[in-house]
């Protein structure tokens, strides 16, 4: 029966949020097979304006016994709002998304819902599972804004790019932020979220330093810091 005091009806309110609580989500994700999706499974994504990261092709997932897995991709969505299961396994199938429906059971895993968005991200390219194939970051296809690249990295993976970054401007002589721009476009999109946004004073600051070399007589690929060498530049012995 409904009550106009305000007291209880903030109790009653809030035993309604706690019966909610974990029934709604931004996040879900499925699998879908080519095979049994709609031809146009892409385009209709991208119409209903959900933020929507897809995994590369995986076709060369095995089973414990060797056998290759189906082929298939991985679908992961994030709402505006937190959604129910049935709004999101709706939206989901439409695709050809094949989803868990039901509500698990206890101690009974959930392959619908996400907990945590990035390690989700994470696992679309096997990023941290080191007994899969893993898929390149920059096969997945992102629709909406989410960065994949960027939502993914580590620092782990941060430096090892940016070793790679640093190594090729050494051997192609890319002494110029501009030139690093260009080469990143034509040879290595991956590299955007680096070089673009997060680390661009320091790329600028190795392509003065590789040009300031340059006109000193370095060569590419010697070592900059043997003593022998820096004192023949200093001294022009």
């Amino acid at each position: 029966m409904p009550t106009n005091d305000p007291q209880k009806r903030k109790a009653i309110q809030k035993k309604a949020d706690e019966k909610r609580k974990g029934k709604r989500a931004r996040a879900w994700w499925g699998v879908l097979y080519p095979e049994s999706a709609p031809d146009n499974w892409r385009s209709m994504i991208a119409d209903d304006l959900v933020e929507t990261l897809i995994s590369p092709l995986h076709d060369k997932d095995v089973l414990p016994n060797g056998e290759p897995k189906k082929p298939h991709y991985h679908v992961l969505i994030s709402f505006k709002n937190p959604t129910t299961r049935e709004t999101a396994a709706e939206t989901m199938k439409r695709w050809g998304v094949v989803v868990q429906e039901h509500w698990p059971k206890p101690g009974e895993p959930d392959s619908f819902k996400v907990k945590d968005f990035r390690q989700a991200a994470r696992y679309l390219c096997h990023l941290d599972q080191a007994d899969k194939h893993r898929y390149e970051i920059s096969d997945v296809q992102s629709i909406g804004a989410i960065d994949y690249a960027a939502l993914v990295m580590s620092a782990t993976d941060e430096d090892a790019m940016l070793d790679e970054i640093f190594d090729t401007m050494d051997t192609y002589g890319l002494d110029s932020y501009p030139a690093v721009v260009r080469w990143t476009r034509t040879h290595h999109p991956e590299w955007k979220p680096i070089v673009y946004r997060k680390y661009t004073r320091q790329i600028s600051e190795y392509a003065k330093g590789l040009s300031f070399e340059s006109k000193r007589g370095y060569a590419a690929g010697v070592d900059r810091v043997d003593g022998s060498m820096e004192q023949s530049a200093t001294t022009g012995a």
